[in-house]
């Protein structure tokens, strides 16, 4: 056993889960399901049985680091009353875009977790060597984590709406801003791509 490896896998594991809330997403779930595979097989388990291990340790990361969908209601509550000053709608989609891109980030490092991990489980299954009560609770943790996902596709789909109408209200033309709006729908497209993936993942189990 190399406990150096062990305690290097712990070390990432519980790093990726100490990230401040406002940075609002997965980076638990991120890491979890690959390091919480290679801690079990380090700790000498078998391939089906760290199998959903991994799955456990990245799906309930995941659900425990969604702050998104809050953190976009407390940037909205923020702007109420100074819907109509330039500076306060600036500020607010640049905190929104810099939640969103950073949503989209971890959410892209945990779908390539997710991914590699689902490899590893098909080939227990041609082989005949998964649990299938621990498949059964994998599949279980990705359907709660793709309804997280759906719900934070929603409440960023209800930030955009909600700009869009601030603007067809009182249309402020300013460079600044139109950048900013265009950043806040391509943030959008990009996160409704990786619901998409998620759910092709999800699919495969």
């Amino acid at each position: 056993m190399n406990k150096t490896l062990i305690a290097l896998a712990l070390t990432l594991t519980i790093g990726a889960c100490q990230t401040p809330q406002q940075n609002a997403a997965l980076e638990c779930g991120a890491a979890g399901a690959g390091i919480g595979f290679l801690t079990c097989k380090l700790l000498g388990g078998s391939d089906a049985k760290c199998a959903g291990w991994g799955a456990a340790g990245g799906t309930l990361g995941a659900a425990g680091c969604y702050a998104y969908s809050n953190h976009l209601e407390q940037q909205r509550q923020q702007l109420k009353g100074h819907e109509n000053e330039l500076d306060a709608r600036l500020t607010y989609l640049r905190n929104v875009n810099q939640t969103t891109a950073e949503y989209n980030a971890n959410m892209q490092t945990q779908i390539a977790e997710i991914t590699a991990h689902n490899d590893a489980t098909l080939q227990l299954i041609r082989t005949n060597k998964v649990d299938q009560s621990q498949l059964k609770k994998q599949q279980e943790l990705m359907d709660k984590m793709l309804d997280d996902a759906n719900k934070s596709l929603a409440s960023q789909r209800e930030s955009v709406a909600y700009m869009q109408q601030l603007q067809a209200t009182n249309n402020m033309h300013d460079p600044k801003l139109a950048q900013e709006l265009k950043i806040q729908l391509a943030n959008l497209e990009k996160t409704k791509q990786q619901t998409a993936a998620l759910a092709a993942q999800r699919q495969r189990i």
